[in-house]
């Protein structure tokens, strides 16, 4: 059964002569991980936090946070000799540890590519504990999101969450824009974590994602980061479009 061993067994694994041979991590997505993990062998790992885990996670996966200081640590106790799948919300942090196990001599290691974001658009099961305590900050319904994208007013979109690096990193920026931007341009945050049905909806997978609309239409979108004075040149001009346009 997929499982994480506990760490006295780990320990006395990680003891044992291991197979040196480096490899790649190998990259899947949802219905070949599916179709691996459902052979019952090696170790299902969720490298989330452990409220993202509550919230909802492949069935018999353990938990280990990617921030935890001693992550790489208990990581390298996972055993050699059998098969390790990986798994974050989008697969960034999944394929940081993938590949940090490829090179500490790990062969069989398995990421599932677009993470649990993906696993859940295509309609794979997942666990959410009894006790989870669902992330409710910059939540919206899709019926939210789409009376918003139809304003005639310029809608500038960034699709987040709280986990993601790249997200953090942007948000002094954004939280900048929202102000120099007001009456302007309608600067809206929206939180994956707390809208994973929109993000269903949408078909969105991954984050950041930043989306500029009007009246329904894309006018500009981009994913991953993007530089301050990049993203104020995209605002500038179409915002100087809709004012000829008057």
């Amino acid at each position: 059964m997929l499982r994480l061993l506990s760490l006295s067994f780990l320990i006395s694994l990680f003891s044992l002569a291991v197979i040196s041979q480096n490899s790649d991590a190998i990259h899947v997505g949802s219905e070949d991980f599916n179709k691996l993990i459902s052979k019952g062998e090696g170790v299902l790992l969720d490298v989330r936090t452990e409220r993202e885990f509550q919230n909802g996670h492949i069935e018999n996966s353990g938990q280990l946070n990617f921030y935890a200081l001693d992550f790489r640590q208990r990581l390298l106790l996972l055993p050699k000799d059998q098969p390790v799948y990986l798994y974050c919300n989008t697969g960034w942090r999944s394929n940081i540890a993938a590949s940090f196990l490829i090179r500490n001599g790990y062969t069989q290691v398995y990421n599932l590519e677009h993470g649990i974001m993906e696993w859940e658009q295509a309609d794979f099961p997942v666990i959410v504990d009894p006790n989870a305590q669902p992330d409710t900050e910059d939540m919206f319904l899709t019926s939210e999101f789409n009376a918003l994208i139809q304003q005639d007013e310029l809608v500038f979109i960034d699709f987040y969450a709280p986990w993601c690096g790249p997200c953090r990193q942007m948000m002094p920026m954004i939280d900048s824009l929202t102000t120099e931007y007001k009456g302007r341009v309608n600067i809206v945050k929206i939180n994956a974590d707390a809208s994973k049905r929109l993000m269903r909806d949408i078909e969105v997978a991954s984050v950041p994602y930043l989306v500029l609309y009007q009246n329904g239409k894309i006018l500009f979108e981009h994913k991953g980061l993007i530089e301050e004075k990049e993203l104020v040149a995209i605002l500038e001009s179409h915002y100087r479009n809709i004012e000829k346009e008057k």
